[in-house]
């Protein structure tokens, strides 16, 4: 988590070296970025850098909470059409507004391919942690918002069915990757297990 003196600095230096940090995450390996490259770019003295995060770990995990803030306020907006959906269509519009999130940034999915290829076990796992609990939060409260609809059942295990859905999601891609169907097939699938549950 960043120090409180780099929210403490102006939005366009901010900004920079997000820009910076993307750019160089992007553009190489994680083992091969440096603070140095980081601090040159950004134009920031390399003792700045140390007063704004602890470290390249703490940067790299903070750049994933911003890009998931961003996109759970994008699918917060989504809400408002739960009342003209059902349960299935709504959250596939959640995974097909995810996903076109990504594609839109492409730096942002290059980031998350190589989060995936590259991340450090340790660094990953506390990106994990951070991030997992947004899209758990954002389903439990669509799932409980489809109870009140009638739609669910009363009795349905909100935070298990969050859970499933919310790993289903995060995980899509290894899935999609060995398969010919795309991310709304791939919803409509694992939906129709979640809502028919396993008799």
């Amino acid at each position: 988590m960043p120090k409180n003196t780099f929210f403490n600095l102006p939005e366009e230096k901010k900004d920079k070296i997000i820009a910076v940090a993307i750019d160089e995450f992007t553009q190489n390996h994680y083992e091969k970025v440096t603070i140095n490259k980081i601090v040159k770019k950004a134009e920031i003295p390399k003792g700045s850098f140390y007063q704004y995060f602890e470290n390249k770990d703490d940067l790299y995990i903070f750049l994933f909470g911003q890009i998931g803030n961003t996109k759970k306020r994008l699918l917060e907006e989504s809400k408002e059409k739960i009342n003209q959906m059902d349960f299935k269509a709504f959250v596939i519009l959640l995974l097909q507004e995810g996903s076109r999130f990504e594609s839109e940034e492409l730096k942002i999915l290059e980031l998350k391919n190589k989060f995936i290829n590259e991340c450090p076990q340790e660094v990953r796992k506390k990106i994990l942690s951070n991030e997992f609990p947004k899209s758990y939060e954002l389903l439990t409260d669509v799932i409980k918002r489809y109870i009140k609809k009638g739609e669910l059942r009363e009795n349905v295990d909100v935070e298990m069915v969050a859970y499933i859905i919310t790993q289903g999601m995060v995980n899509s891609e290894f899935f999609l990757t060995n398969q010919s169907t795309g991310i709304e097939t791939f919803g409509a699938r694992m939906l129709e297990v979640v809502i028919a549950g396993l008799k």
